[in-house]
């Protein structure tokens, strides 16, 4: 057999490799956009009350669940839908889906402020409306912002655009908010301000977008001239696909948004503030599967569709790697340090929520490492397997939240996020078995999947029996990481996607392994 250590031996490997390292720039860029919104975050917990915290965290949840209605799964459409347009030449069809599409997510989010309007109407006529329900006012405005943002960011996937998503989406658009929350606390500005201010730097970022989305339109021979007869000959694939999302969507709002919605319903402010306080440091072990969905996607739906099922199925096993490899070192910190970091980050009225974040944080990883099934089925399989795997995960994941949730407040919702993550799973993995010929439990993918659960048990063990100084757990912590991507570095072929490396001394001939055909 031959060996190799500067390219994949496999077929459309240069696309692979492109691929994973256009996804390394967004999960950088993911990096720094999370430091910003997370310096918001932090800025709003320890800026207002835990109740006034709270408050705000309903509204903001509430308006995450209208726009996640709003965008009518067309982002996701996006991912699937344009680039079988794109690969078989069909720029009518191209062209009059992404315009359909476009469409729809406006109009949908133009409906969604007039219903938060009406319902906001019908309480101030009987009823005094709450605070949460006030500051939606304000803040339903943004949902044509984060509908149109997430549309975008597809579209631009799909062209294999990422330095525009990574100067727009984690440069630009955090900046603004942040400036906006500078400004405002510089003021002295009320919860209202606050909301006000993240209006404006939404609106702002809209405006960025859609100058780049004009140079793209310029630049690109992909779009031409449609009719309405296009638009209407298209209008059946886009929303027969669409339409499939909605079960996916509730679940996917079922492990976030809504959970603060419902322990609002059962529980205090202050409970509410404890959950979502905690529960963006867990989210941060799902940037890393989130960032590189935007390439592998597209790029899986390429390969299925040119029948190239060695090549997706190195694709499909050298991203997960990624994924799991690279969100390790945080699911680490936020599973063994949960207590150190909430006092730290938050301040010790919010101590209580150490065992939120842990389990959370256990949820997210899990995610992260299988979560690359479920982006496989969108683009590859049938609507029915589809419907089923989303209506299985939903089923889960109301259950869970209905049970625990009421009597167990923030901790029942991170159970239920837990539990739901794992039905997920469990249905993704069977339905990418039973339907594309791709191995979801590889030898190589339970290799890794191994190493890192040996690697947490140690490390829990340890830190339970006290054998660690608590100043020498980070020290660990980082020591582990590395050390799980080492073991991990024929499965990377880091050498492979970025050759720049091998220039580096030392660090190029740790890197540089001998990669079988």
């Amino acid at each position: 057999m031959s060996k190799s250590t500067t390219s994949f031996s496999t077929p459309n490997g240069g696309e692979i490799a492109r691929g994973i390292r256009g996804s390394s720039l967004l999960f950088a860029g993911r990096c720094l956009s999370l430091g910003m919104n997370f310096a918001i975050q932090l800025a709003a917990v320890r800026y207002f009350t835990k109740d006034e915290f709270g408050i705000y965290s309903v509204a903001l949840s509430a308006v995450a669940v209208t726009a996640v209605f709003a965008a009518f799964g067309m982002d996701k459409t996006a991912l699937r839908v344009l680039p079988r347009f794109q690969s078989q030449g069909d720029l009518k069809r191209f062209s009059a889906a992404t315009l359909l599409m476009a469409m729809a997510t406006f109009l949908c989010s133009l409906f969604a402020i007039v219903v938060i309007y009406l319902i906001w109407g019908v309480q101030n006529t009987y009823a005094s409306p709450s605070r949460s329900m006030d500051l939606m006012l304000v803040m339903i405005w943004m949902t044509p912002c984060i509908v149109l943002d997430c549309f975008v960011t597809s579209l631009f996937s799909v062209f294999g655009k990422p330095r525009a998503i990574f100067i727009r989406q984690h440069v630009l658009g955090p900046l603004l908010r942040l400036a906006a929350v500078i400004v405002v606390v510089l003021a002295g500005g009320g919860i209202f301000a606050f909301a006000a201010g993240q209006l404006v730097a939404s609106l702002i970022g809209i405006l960025i977008y859609a100058t780049l989305v004009r140079s793209l339109i310029r630049e690109r021979d992909d779009f031409v001239r449609v009719t309405w007869a296009d638009m209407k000959s298209t209008a059946r694939e886009v929303f027969s696909y669409s339409l499939t999302l909605i079960f996916g969507d509730v679940g996917f709002l079922m492990r976030g948004s809504m959970v603060v919605l419902i322990i609002g319903m059962f529980h205090t402010p202050a409970e509410v503030a404890g959950f979502q306080a905690v529960f963006p440091a867990a989210r941060l072990n799902d940037i890393v599967i989130a960032t590189f969905s935007m390439l592998f996607m597209p790029g899986a739906g390429r390969l299925f569709s040119e029948g190239a099922i060695d090549s997706l199925n190195h694709l499909f096993r050298k991203t997960t790697v990624w994924t799991t490899v690279l969100s390790f070192p945080l699911f680490l910190a936020c599973f063994l340090m949960p207590e150190q970091l909430c006092v730290l980050l938050f301040g010790v009225q919010y101590a209580d929520s150490a065992s939120t974040l842990a389990i959370l944080s256990l949820g997210f990883f899990i995610n992260t490492a299988v979560g690359m099934n479920l982006r496989l089925i969108r683009v590859v399989s049938g609507l029915k397997t589809l419907i089923l795997v989303d209506v299985i995960s939903l089923a889960g994941a109301v259950a869970t939240n209905l049970l625990l949730v009421p009597t167990l407040g923030a901790v029942g919702g991170a159970w239920a996020i837990l539990i739901g993550f794992g039905i997920q799973g469990i249905a993704c993995m069977a339905a990418v078995a039973m339907t594309v010929d791709v191995n979801p439990m590889a030898w190589r993918l339970i290799r890794t999947y191994s190493i890192a659960a040996i690697l947490t048990g140690c490390l829990w063990a340890a830190v339970q029996s006290a054998l660690i100084v608590p100043l020498g757990v980070p020290i660990l912590l980082a020591a582990t990481s590395v050390l799980f991507a080492w073991l991990c570095r024929e499965d990377l072929e880091v050498a492979n996607v970025f050759p720049e490396v091998t220039r580096v001394p030392y660090l190029g001939r740790l890197l540089n392994t001998e990669q079988t055909g």
